[in-house]
Parts: structure tokens; C-alpha cells; sequence
């Protein structure tokens, strides 16, 4: 059997030295990335605000408003939380951007505000919006920028090393990149390195996957391509079972069954009460799939799981983990239907912590998977 053949990552000498080049040229463009346009006209109270804004720029420590749980978090990571005046409803890591003013959801923040905060910068992920208030604030004279990066990890570099370049803190940044490439390179020589295992015993070394962000009646909504779960599945070789869908989009009961997903992970905040994974695994969508048979899923915690957060190897290991889980007990099943010595193989694989001891009892492949919360 072939083995899963993983991506390469770009280097990171080369992704350094190319998103350095591009965050300077950025930087060097007078409308930034995001280029306000000068057609909305504040209103009075707006123009208050506004005179307030231009006052206070004259103090000597900027005073940000980030939007968007991924660059709320690249701040602090690069210590500079303390310069953070508000952050919007969907930053909460770290704990101490709790602590601060919140303006409500990034994508309806209102203008005034975000101008009662006199700000001197405003970073907003994807989507922070909506665009009157974006050109308003930028028109009050705040530093707007928006990133409108790739879903992946140069996409998050991208974003990293700008944002360091825009507080100051460029030689953190660019640490803070190399230190992220080298834990997903890690993370992902182990996944490969476990699953080639599978593979020299002739065992399925292949994981189809489905990341789940809300459920009705009618389906799931299921991440597609561009989005950070995506990501999660290239860098480990996993089949994303919703990769020819486009961003997050419903998938129907019998879409779900028809791709039969080996594990399935649920963003954290969907989930409610002690029972929310058991239902999910019961879903008249899942039930029936591998996946829902041994209860495989599992939940992550949404801002890594479907954000581009500094800790993208965290949620890269919690994929690879459970991936290895599915692989275990998809073997156990391979070795049960199989020839004698297949068992064999099986207890080699058990002494080499690879697959699940409990594999080899007839009666325990649900418990076996566990219910991870």
C-alpha cells in the first residue's frame, strides 16, 4: 500500500526572507492594507470623536483596537497586549484580553465605538467590518489594516510579521515564525513517521476527515476549502471530505454518508451540556459513518480550530492524534476480518504505542475511541 505522501512546507529561511520583502513594501504604501475610501461622512457625534482621536495621537504609546481573535492573540504574542485598548467579543485568548474594553463583534462594530477608544490603530482580521465603519474610522485619521490573508501557515506568517513590523516588534516576529514552522515540521515527521507504520503492515494509512462548525435539521455546516481546518488537513496528508466546497457551507445527511468521514472534530463552540459529542456521534448524518460508529469526534476549541492563531501546532497535534486513533481502530476491524497472523502485526503495533491495546477485544471499539472533550 502507498503511503500518504505529505506536503512539503516551504523552508523557513525562504518564508522569512519573502514575507519580510513583502511586509516592508506593505508598509510602505500609504493606504496599508486596507485603503479607506472618503465617501462616508461622520455624523457630529462622529466628528467629536474624531477631533478626540487626533488629540490623543500625540501621546507617545499607540493605543490598538484589534479585531478578531487571531490578530488579538498575534499581539500579545508579541508583547504588545499592553498597548491593546479594546479588543471585539471573539478575542479570548490570551485571558488578559478579557481584561479590556470590548466593542462586540468584529464583523458589526460600530464607529462611534470604536472612536470613543481614541485609537491610533485599528488591525482587523478577515471580514472585520462592516466597510462604512472601516472608512469612517480610517477618515477620523486611526491606522486601518485588514488582513485578507491565505487560510494556512503562510498566510499566518504573512499576518505575523506585518503586524510585528506594525508595533514595532519585528526580530519577535520573525522569531515567532521560526519557532512556528519548526513545531509544525515536528508535528508533522511524527504523524508521518506513525502512519508509514500502518502502512509497512499493509494496513490503511489514509484519514478522511470532516470538520463540523453547526447542525440543524437540514445537514451540517461543514468547513470547506480556504478555511483553517483545510490547512490542519493538508499539512498531515488528511482528505478534507468537504474540500470541494468553498469556505463553510451546509452539507446534507446524505453528502456526509456517502464520504463516510474515518473522524470528524466539532468546533468547541457548538457544543453544549455533557452529552453534545455523544449527540453528535448519534447525528442522522454521522451515525451511520465510521467515524459516528466508533464515535470519533472531537471537539476543538474554536480559536484554534478555526483560527489562524499562533498555536496552530497545538491544533495540529490534536488532529494528528485523532487521526491516529481512527487508524488503530481501523486496523483492529482490518485484523478481525483478516487471516490469523494479521494479529500479530497487531500486537506489534501495540508495543510499538501505536495502536490502542484495547483494539484486540471484540467488544470495545466504542469505548476504545473514548469521547474526547
Amino acid at each position: 500500500m502507498d503511503k500518504t505522501k505529505l506536503p512539503r512546507l516551504v523552508s523557513t529561511k525562504k518564508v522569512l526572507h519573502r514575507l519580510s520583502a513583502m511586509s516592508v513594501l506593505w508598509c510602505l504604501c500609504s493606504g496599508g492594507v486596507y485603503a479607506a475610501a472618503t465617501s462616508s461622512a461622520p455624523n457630529t457625534h462622529t466628528a467629536q470623536l474624531t477631533s478626540s482621536v487626533h488629540e490623543n495621537q500625540q501621546a507617545d504609546t499607540p493605543r490598538i483596537i484589534a479585531a478578531g481573535g487571531s490578530v488579538t492573540e498575534i499581539i500579545y504574542a508579541l508583547g504588545r497586549g499592553d498597548w491593546v485598548v479594546a479588543t471585539d467579543s471573539t478575542s479570548m485568548f490570551p485571558a488578559a484580553a478579557n481584561e479590556v474594553t470590548k466593542l462586540g463583534y468584529f464583523r458589526q462594530l460600530s464607529t462611534e465605538g470604536v472612536l470613543a477608544q481614541q485609537p491610533s490603530l485599528l488591525l482587523g482580521a478577515s471580514a472585520t467590518g462592516p466597510e462604512p465603519m472601516l472608512e469612517q474610522v480610517a477618515n477620523a485619521g486611526v491606522d486601518v489594516h485588514v488582513y485578507h490573508v491565505s487560510k494556512d501557515i503562510v498566510g499566518l506568517s504573512e499576518m505575523v510579521l506585518d503586524i510585528g513590523h506594525r508595533v514595532s516588534a519585528v526580530e519577535k516576529a520573525k522569531q515567532l515564525v521560526t519557532d512556528l514552522h519548526r513545531q509544525v515540521d515536528a508535528q508533522q515527521v511524527q504523524y508521518s513517521e506513525a502512519i508509514a507504520s500502518y502502512a509497512s503492515a499493509n494496513y490503511s494509512n489514509t484519514i478522511n476527515a470532516l470538520f463540523v462548525v453547526a447542525n440543524n435539521d437540514r445537514g451540517i455546516t461543514v468547513a470547506g476549502a480556504d478555511t483553517v481546518p483545510q490547512a490542519l488537513f493538508d499539512t498531515l496528508g488528511m482528505t478534507n471530505i468537504a474540500g470541494d466546497l468553498n469556505g463553510y457551507k451546509l452539507m446534507d445527511a446524505e453528502s456526509v454518508l456517502a464520504r463516510n468521514p474515518d473522524v470528524v472534530f466539532a468546533a468547541g463552540h457548538m457544543l453544549h451540556g455533557e452529552n453534545a459529542l455523544n449527540s453528535l456521534c448519534s447525528h442522522h448524518a454521522i451515525a451511520a459513518t465510521f467515524a459516528g460508529q466508533h464515535c470519533l469526534v472531537k471537539a476543538m476549541d474554536s480559536s484554534i480550530g478555526l483560527g489562524l492563531s499562533p498555536r496552530f501546532a497545538i491544533a495540529l497535534k490534536a488532529v494528528a492524534e485523532h487521526g491516529l486513533r481512527a487508524l488503530s481502530l481501523k486496523a483492529s476491524d482490518t485484523a478481525k476480518q483478516g487471516p490469523a497472523n494479521q494479529e500479530q502485526v497487531i500486537k506489534k503495533l501495540i508495543s510499538q504505542n501505536i495502536v490502542l491495546e484495547t483494539s484486540l477485544n471484540s467488544d470495545s471499539h466504542r469505548d476504545a475511541a473514548g469521547r474526547e472533550e
